[in-house]
């Protein structure tokens, strides 16, 4: 199938987004298109019809409610970089951010996007993850889920027939946290990242109230390094405490060997980039304390 044979539908509402979705067969939605297009043109997907989410102004936008940072799903890379609020609380979310591939790519793909896809290479739901995000779906009636569990698998989540991703929810952390978002990827595969991994990080007197690493790329879905994050809690951030929670992470992987990498080259790749990850993010607490 030609992209010329499909039909682009542009709603002005998700009202009529969800309308559409319901009258229409063989029906995508398509926010940036950096993926979807490809897969189309590919092969990989087909579909009669397109609904592009580029005029939706309700999905637009990164806003403060509250004790949240409400992010729309159309939010592009760029406009991540550019927001303040981001680099404030979120560093490693910029971190993902300024890792997305080229500057017309960072312009044109979307948050939403790059949850929604759910490929297990993609840079913006480890750091969300380990922020503790929720995303927000809309069918008519809305409902809110942990990101964490809205992945079910490769390219697959848990949106239901007929809902919209229409916004991410980020709580604003206490003071005394940082992030970071480390990844190694090949420029040769458009910077798809081979491993990538997201801490977040809370110092309380100098020891570590709290602590999240989330891995990505070395599983269908991104994976939290549970007991990694564990043991970092009450102590005082070290080299030596460090490498002990590096050499953790790697049994919540599950990698896979592909063009990008072997599983043997990524479950070597996961403990360095952990490390990394968590020295930036200790670093970028106390900057905040």
């Amino acid at each position: 199938m030609s992209l010329l044979d499909i039909v682009l539908h542009e709603p002005r509402s998700v009202e009529e987004t969800l309308r559409l979705l319901g009258e229409l067969e063989d029906v995508r939605l398509v926010a940036g298109g950096t993926d979807l297009l490809v897969d189309i043109k590919q092969g990989l997907i087909k579909a009669k019809n397109l609904i592009s989410l580029q005029c939706v102004q309700s999905l637009m936008g990164i806003r403060k409610e509250g004790g949240m940072i409400c992010v729309g799903a159309m939010v592009t890379p760029k406009e991540i970089l550019a927001e303040n609020l981001i680099h404030t609380h979120f560093p490693a979310l910029s971190d993902a951010a300024r890792s997305m591939a080229a500057e017309q790519i960072r312009s044109l793909a979307t948050i939403g996007g790059n949850i929604a896809s759910a490929v297990p290479s993609a840079d913006m739901p480890p750091p969300l993850i380990a922020a503790g995000a929720s995303i927000i779906l809309d069918c008519g009636t809305s409902r809110k889920i942990e990101l964490e569990r809205f992945f079910t698998g490769a390219r697959e989540t848990a949106c239901g027939a007929g809902e919209v991703l229409v916004s991410v929810q980020i709580p604003i952390p206490p003071p005394g946290t940082g992030s970071s978002y480390q990844k190694l990827a090949l420029r040769e595969a458009t910077a798809l990242a081979v491993v990538g991994v997201a801490s977040q990080i809370t110092l309380e007197d100098d020891r570590i109230k709290n602590a999240s690493i989330v891995l990505g790329a070395v599983a269908p879905t991104p994976v939290c390094a549970l007991q990694a994050s564990e043991l970092l809690c009450g102590q005082i951030p070290s080299e030596t405490v460090f490498e002990e929670s590096a050499s953790l992470a790697i049994q919540a992987a599950k990698p896979i060997s592909d063009i990008r990498g072997s599983s043997w080259y990524r479950e070597r790749l996961i403990p360095i980039l952990t490390r990394r990850s968590l020295d930036l993010a200790v670093a970028r607490a106390r900057e905040r304390t």
